[in-house]
């Protein structure tokens, strides 16, 4: 009965013809009575079936009163009260229930009062079970671990339980998210709900101004700066979300790194981990951390989805369906259709989706899944037509909030953008390509309805809010690689709203001789995580002893393999600096005694001959230990007046001959130099250039450094992308790819790699300054927190750090400047109604 009801929702909006499902009553009933006991069960897979069916059984007849409430009846045994506000005229006008008979009446009520959760500012909730269970472990201080889909809403009770103890007296919590593009969407959530309460900075600056609490948003890399504070407070609580991402190669090692060090720094701290579908999450954790961990482990979904593969046929108007049914069944048929798409799906998936978006409902929230930026773009210019018209009011941007973005990308991108066109259409592209301000601006405009059709890539497998009514899959792959069938699930996740419907639709779009949509669906997948390091002994154990004292170079050379030499960097770094822990990563990895005695004794011998002290090597974990020697050293012997940059951005005075004197040089060509030299001693060069770019696109250490000061200058996306095409008009194409390039360079070479080095250089000189030098150096000593955010100006520094994007920082820096005042006090009293329509909204959902 499930099955029939399952096909028959699959149907009704798709064929055109009366839908012959059969439906007998006593089988309902008989189907309704075995689900009310399923929904009482202890087993997540049962208890999401009993859910699913009634919601399909209301679904199928919204007017059958009957229907109603063994919907309802089933949401409550299955604790997944959150959705029953999709079933109309269940309530009274005062709030209370329909009649349902006595005992049934006791059994609904208890239920409620059990699952609603009243807060401290008066707002209330009903849990479901899994957050009701997950709630209580939070309140009682474990350290927990939580597995469980996108949709299980383990964010928002994470977020309420900050609010709770913030309430509470909690003076210092550090959120830890896996991307940058994700610290402005959880700053701004946290901000806006705390109001006046806390502080929420989202890179490490201490709060000496008064009592607030204090709550950072940080990267894990951004996480280095807040270590070295040895005076920072413990905080009450650590969060890391996504945190499977300790297992993701080189940077798997930062996940595992600052995960290790901030249960070491606060040991009674309250940790609390996140990720999706991970079975047994708490013993990956124990490998890193010697704490005591409970797991909380659901598949529960307050929303079910219909799962389904259509697979075209050549030369056939009809495609095949596959759904992929909790019964762990595939119901199978055949749809009409007004052309054949086989030959598009298998040449030009751009084209198919033009038609495919045609088959859904206007009202409908899609995202269309996309395995590059550049196809991103190019798929949402395809499908932007016919989305247009089929909403006619929405051309030309109808709706102020588009306008506004379209007028701030012209500006701070270019005019000829194709995301301006899409978005004057209904349609947007999102990807980590785009500004920070635009890409919030994007989900916003999603999630408030205003636009209901995007692309995304796999930014939504880091953890972007964007769940959808519906998500379409024409591709599965990540770039050109194939998706993991774990990678797969997460994305996944993202198909239903608890907050509007009942369900969710997945759509895999494949043809007859690639038919991976049905098996991608039925893979099972029990995920269990590893860490970074662990992977990496055990993949390199026979060749441990060998590679333990190479360089990058002869590493790749052997395997050809990258991120060999970041992990073997990093297990450098901590057999120096913390031997306990390295110990116990090669105890708990399981490879052959001989294999660690012979490694151990290798990376022995390799710091015979260094002088670098132990504590500039912890400061910097990731970065070979043997380079950095050579840098302390090179430091050592030539002096800190060869490398510390004594002139100051923006100012005259230096030369800029080649051949003069480091300190006689100007700021600009006293950076090149220091640049220069890093990279004789760590090859930086390569590392820029290491994802294959062309020649033309060959960034040396000059463009780097020009883009570098460029950038911290302020300039804006717009500037390089006419620096590198050209003034004039362009297609959108050609600024499409030049965007592309730009935000690359800048996300990925300026904002990352020349930031690790500056770092390293940074913390290197401030080694060799008294505390007084380091005083009256503190500016210069900032290049790497300027050149990560943007900006020379200690101003736009400070409002970043309070979660407001560069762009808006850079616009109101001088009005600020004028108050005198803290940054956070002056976006307070800031005139709001002067700035920019985006602008302004920008400020007030940061919580200002």
């Amino acid at each position: 009965m499930f099955d029939k009801l399952l096909e028959k929702l699959f149907l009704e909006d798709k064929v055109t013809d009366n839908v012959q499902v059969d439906l007998d009553k006593e089988e309902i009933k008989k189907a309704t009575w075995l689900a009310s006991i399923a929904a009482l069960s202890d087993d997540d897979k049962e208890r999401n079936m009993a859910n699913a069916f009634g919601a399909l059984l209301h679904l199928t007849d919204k007017e059958n009163e009957i229907y109603k409430r063994a919907c309802y009846i089933l949401q409550s045994r299955t604790g997944n009260l959150i959705t029953s506000s999709h079933i109309p005229k269940l309530f009274h006008k005062e709030n209370t229930l329909s009649e349902y008979g006595t005992l049934l009446n006791f059994e609904l009520a208890a239920h409620r009062a059990l699952l609603e959760q009243e807060f401290s500012d008066d707002t209330k909730v009903f849990f479901t079970e899994f957050q009701k269970k997950l709630w209580d472990s939070l309140n009682s201080g474990e350290n927990i671990a939580i597995s469980a889909p996108t949709s299980a809403g383990k964010s928002f009770i994470i977020k309420k339980y900050i609010l709770e103890i913030v309430e509470g007296g909690a003076k210092n919590i550090v959120f830890i998210v896996p991307t940058k593009a994700l610290i402005n969407q959880v700053s701004n959530v946290l901000k806006s709900q705390l109001h006046e309460k806390a502080h929420v900075y989202t890179t490490y600056i201490t709060n000496e101004e008064d009592d607030l609490a204090t709550i950072y948003v940080l990267t894990p890399e951004r996480c280095l700066k807040l270590l070295q504070d040895k005076n920072v407070a413990s905080p009450e609580l650590i969060f890391m979300d996504e945190v499977h991402n300790i297992e993701s190669g080189s940077r798997g090692v930062i996940f595992e790194n600052i995960l290790y060090r901030v249960t070491s720094a606060w040991s009674s701290t309250q940790l609390v981990v996140a990720g999706p579908f991970i079975s047994s999450l708490s013993d990956s954790i124990k490998k890193i951390c010697n704490i005591s961990i409970i797991d909380h482990q659901t598949m529960s979904s307050p929303v079910f989805q219909v799962r389904s593969a259509l697979t075209f046929f050549p030369s056939k108007k009809v495609a095949r369906y596959k759904i992929s049914s909790p019964t762990e069944r595939t119901i199978s048929g055949e749809i009409k259709l007004k052309k054949s798409l086989y030959s598009k799906i298998k040449t030009n998936k751009g084209e198919a989706l033009e038609v495919i978006a045609d088959m859904f409902s206007p009202e409908d929230h899609n995202i269309y899944y996309a395995p590059k930026k550049n196809l991103a773009e190019k798929w949402a210019s395809k499908i932007a037509p016919v989305i247009a018209s089929k909403n006619p009011r929405i051309i030309e941007a109808a709706d102020s909030r588009v306008k506004d973005l379209i007028d701030f990308l012209s500006e701070e991108v270019h005019p000829d953008y194709s995301l301006i066109r899409t978005l004057r259409l209904g349609v947007a592209y999102h990807h980590a390509g785009l500004p920070d301000i635009a890409r919030q601006e994007v989900e916003e405009l999603y999630s408030e309805s205003i636009i209901k059709n995007i692309i995304c890539t796999s930014t939504l497998l880091q953890g972007v809010n964007l769940p959808a009514d519906r998500l379409i899959v024409i591709s599965p792959k990540v770039n050109s690689d194939d998706m993991p069938a774990f990678d797969f699930l997460n994305l996944l996740g993202r198909a239903g709203r608890a907050n509007t419907k009942l369900y969710g639709e997945i759509y895999c779009i494949d043809i007859v001789d690639d038919e991976w949509g049905s098996r991608k669906l039925e893979a099972e997948v029990n995920k269990t995580v590893d860490t970074s390091s662990n992977l990496f002994l055990h993949e390199n154990e026979e060749r441990l002893s060998l590679i333990a004292d190479m360089s990058g170079a002869e590493i790749r050379d052997l395997t050809g393999d990258k991120n060999i030499y970041s992990n073997l960097s990093y297990l450098r770094s901590i057999f120096k600096t913390d031997r306990n822990h390295f110990d116990r990563i090669l105890s708990n990895s399981g490879i052959k005694s001989e294999s660690v005695e012979q490694f151990s004794k290798k990376l022995e011998s390799l710091y015979n001959n260094m002088s670098i002290p132990r504590e500039l090597i912890s400061k910097n974990p990731f970065i070979d230990p043997v380079l950095q020697n050579k840098l302390f050293e090179a430091i050592q012997s030539q002096g800190i007046g060869e490398w510390l940059i004594s002139k100051k951005p923006l100012t005259k005075g230096g030369s800029d001959l080649d051949y003069v004197a480091f300190q006689e040089k100007s700021y600009y060509f006293q950076l090149w130099s220091v640049f220069e030299r890093l990279d004789s001693i760590f090859n930086i060069e390569y590392e820029l250039n290491s994802n294959g770019f062309s020649q033309d696109n060959y960034i040396n250490i000059g463009r780097l450094v020009r883009d570098a000061h460029r950038w911290m200058s302020g300039k804006k996306h717009k500037f390089f992308i006419i620096d590198l095409i050209g003034e004039g008009n362009h297609g959108e194409s050609e600024v499409d790819k030049a965007a592309r390039r730009i935000t690359g360079h800048i996300s990925k070479n300026l904002t990352f790699i020349a930031v690790k080095y500056l770092l390293l250089w940074s913390d290197m000189i401030s080694y060799f300054l008294s505390e007084e030098e380091i005083e009256k150096n503190s500016y210069i000593l900032n290049l790497p927190s300027m050149l990560e955010m943007g900006s020379y100006d200690p101003v736009v520094l400070e409002l970043m750090s309070c979660g407001i994007s560069r762009s808006v920082a850079l616009s109101i820096s001088s009005k600020v400047k004028k108050m005198n005042t803290s940054a956070e006090k002056a976006l307070a009293k800031i005139n709001k109604e002067a700035l920019p329509n985006i602008f302004r909204r920008h400020l007030i959902k940061a919580g200002y």
